[in-house]
């Protein structure tokens, strides 16, 4: 089996379990992809202030300047408000507030970073993944001049994993 070593599950795969080297064999690969997707939402927000701080910790390592520090940390006190306030937000289906307080204010100021985040995020993953269409389709050959073929179709992780299952084998992974 054939599997691209730099796809999005491969990357999110290393990153979950800090790890570059990848497994051989799809059995224990699909069952710890299985646990990774299950537990990868309370790991991401765990490690959130981790990976912010990792961030900037790479660009200061000579030292800090005057401003970094107390900059870095309004960030992450605004980005620990925004957070708040989207989870507040949720509770205007059951509660309701006395008008213009600071639990009504929070909701209304969640709702529209919801439609912020949503917008935004539509926005550029909707361009990304155009572009990556687009990119995906264009093949030259050693002339410069444009193939288009369709790429060969593979069966997913899930289907081989299955099939193994049935065949009672393990297949080797092949990571390119």
């Amino acid at each position: 089996m054939n599997l691209n070593l730099n796809s999005n599950t491969a990357k999110l795969y290393r990153w979950f379990y800090a790890t570059t080297v990848m497994p051989n064999t799809l059995c224990p690969y699909f069952w710890k992809l299985v646990i990774m997707w299950i537990f990868i939402v309370p790991y991401s927000i765990l490690s959130l202030p981790y990976v912010i701080m990792q961030y900037v910790s790479k660009e200061d390592v000579n030292g800090t300047s005057f401003l970094e520090k107390p900059a870095s940390g309004a960030v992450l006190w605004a980005m620990t408000y925004f957070i708040c306030a989207m989870f507040f937000s949720i509770t205007i289906f059951w509660l309701e507030f006395p008008k213009d307080s600071f639990a009504q204010n929070m909701q209304m100021i969640g709702i529209l970073l919801w439609i912020i985040v949503t917008g935004v995020s539509a926005w550029y993953g909707g361009k990304w993944a155009i572009e990556k269409w687009k990119r995906s389709k264009i093949k030259y050959d050693k002339d410069g001049y444009r193939i288009w073929d369709e790429p060969k179709k593979q069966d997913s992780v899930v289907v081989n994993f299955v099939k193994a299952t049935y065949n009672k084998y393990c297949p080797k992974i092949d990571w390119e």
